[in-house]
């Protein structure tokens, strides 16, 4: 099965890019990969990636919630959960180092995804994890 239906191949690679780029802003405002282990939450890297993707869809490429939902194999609901997040929500609790697995009445994958994407629209792109690769 075609997780991503898209018609043009440099369309999907576009939005796989920025996918990827939301996602790994995520880790970084987690505090890198590491912390996921910390936070005993590696469950949480398709969450994540998920959210990357929704985000990448609606907001740069102007997707619908129903397309996103049938494009990406998720349900509605899923992707309305996902857009509306609570951002502030999940970045107080990143700031002071809570444990983010803890219940919460967001998605937390979502508002990560969402700052994330707000960062990098703001012109900070840098992933300080990966610098270490170099």
């Amino acid at each position: 099965m075609e997780i991503i239906r898209e018609a043009n191949k440099d369309t999907a690679k576009k939005v796989d890019a920025t996918a990827v780029r939301i996602f790994l802003k995520t880790l970084e405002l987690v505090g890198g990969p590491r912390k996921l282990f910390e936070y005993r939450n590696l469950t949480w890297l398709p969450s994540l990636m998920e959210a990357a993707y929704v985000v990448a869809l609606t907001k740069e490429y102007g997707k619908t919630q129903q397309e996103v939902a049938n494009e990406l194999g998720l349900s509605s609901q899923t992707v309305r959960n996902i857009l509306n997040a609570n951002e502030e929500e999940v970045r107080k609790r990143v700031e002071q180092s809570e444990e983010l697995g803890r219940e919460t009445h967001t998605h937390v994958a979502g508002g990560l995804a969402k700052l994330a994407y707000s960062r990098i629209k703001q012109g900070d792109e840098k992933i300080s994890f990966l610098e270490e690769l170099k």
